[in-house]
């Protein structure tokens, strides 16, 4: 399966994502800091990035253009339980991501990261 890295400042919603990954099959690494997110994947590579839209410390925005410079070829995937805000819709559009709303069922989740993985790919 997939080498995913788990962003996300809520340690509940960031344990739930983890445990249903983990489930489905992939590997999972998760953290609530996005700097810590972005030394995970300089040491070692991963096949899909799942983050909060809104992270401590970092807007959304610089978070995703962040991860886009930094890591190309990583497919990003982020959660938002406002995915039909218009300045998260502009954010979407313009860096090209995917959004995927909270709250959700685990089934959808994996379903949505599969479609996603399969793009990638």
């Amino acid at each position: 399966m997939a080498d995913i890295v788990v962003v996300d400042s809520e340690e509940t919603v960031r344990s739930v994502v983890e445990r249903i990954l983990r489930r489905a099959g992939h590997s999972v690494r998760a953290t609530g800091d996005f700097n810590e997110a972005l030394q995970i994947l300089r040491q070692s590579r991963a096949d899909l990035v799942l983050t909060n839209v809104f992270l401590r410390g970092i807007a959304g925005h610089d978070a995703m253009l962040r991860l886009k410079t930094d890591f190309p070829g990583i497919p990003v995937l982020m959660m938002s339980g406002v995915p039909d805000s218009s300045v998260i819709r502009e954010w979407v559009e313009q860096a090209q991501f995917d959004i995927f709303p909270k709250p959700f069922m685990p089934d959808s989740l994996i379903h949505k990261i599969e479609e996603v993985l399969k793009t990638a790919r």
